[in-house]
């Protein structure tokens, strides 16, 4: 005959083995009579942070604009043409740093606001 006892213990070994798994997160949460219970859920790894991706990019591009509205448009295709004919990063760069239209809508917004 089995201890139920011992049954016991081994299902809380294992609810306490599946709360402590790697990729796992405990939450505390209170259910409708007051008890606080722990719930184990998988820890969210492997997103993509799509707001964090998209801040970087607008501030990418507002940082072309305002550079573009300071030095001058000849002056940056020149930069530009620098960086083109250097190394292979350099090069990259160039392609980056290229002058495409919401750059230039940018710069326009820039020069309207600061003289």
């Amino acid at each position: 005959m089995a201890d139920p006892n011992q049954d016991r213990f081994e299902q809380r070994l294992k609810a306490i083995g599946t709360k402590q798994a790697p990729g796992r997160r405990v939450e505390q949460r209170v259910q409708k009579d007051g008890l606080v219970v722990q719930v184990s859920k998988r820890d969210p790894r492997g997103y993509i942070p799509y707001k964090t991706i998209l801040l970087i990019l607008f501030l990418a591009l507002v940082t072309k604009g305002v550079l573009l509205a300071r030095i001058g448009d000849a002056e940056y295709q020149a930069r530009l043409q620098t960086l083109e004919n250097g190394s292979g990063v350099e090069a990259a760069a160039a392609v980056l740093l290229a002058a495409d239209p919401v750059t230039q809508q940018i710069s326009k917004l820039v020069k309207l606001i600061l003289p």
